[in-house]
């Protein structure tokens, strides 16, 4: 088989080929064809630069050559390589993207969102002078 970031690809949605419902890969999957639905991938995700996914997608990391429709949810890392489009939103903890990939979504780069409050940064000094007087 072949090896791709680590991980081993045992299967392949080859060119021409298109695929419907609900998918749950145990290792990597590549994609050239098609698939429509909801897809769960244990390791890694390729679309090859004739892929297209229309899907709501978890994976642990993803590369992107191709076309992504729908909410991308990678728990370790995405790459969008610069012939990719994905279009839905984006929640990884690490994010690359290449020059001419094109992105329209919402982007939510960590494991959990965190509220920040306001910090408040002391005044130097000569400002403080002049506040007074």
């Amino acid at each position: 088989m072949a090896k791709q970031n680590g991980g081993q690809i045992n299967t392949i949605v080859g060119k021409g080929s298109a695929l419907e419902g609900t998918f749950n890969i145990n290792d990597s999957l590549r994609v050239d064809g098609s698939i429509k639905g909801r897809l769960t991938v244990g390791e890694s995700l390729i679309v090859g630069k004739e892929g297209v996914i229309e899907a709501d997608i978890e994976t642990k990391k993803a590369t992107v050559a191709g076309k992504v429709i729908g909410t991308l949810k990678a728990s370790e890392r995405v790459v969008l390589e610069s012939s990719s489009t994905l279009q839905g939103d984006l929640k990884t903890k690490f994010l690359v993207i290449e020059e001419g990939a094109v992105f329209v979504g919402n982007c939510q780069s960590s494991n959990e969102t965190k509220s920040v409050s306001p910090v408040k940064v002391p005044a130097k000094k000569e400002e403080q002078n002049k506040i007074s007087s």
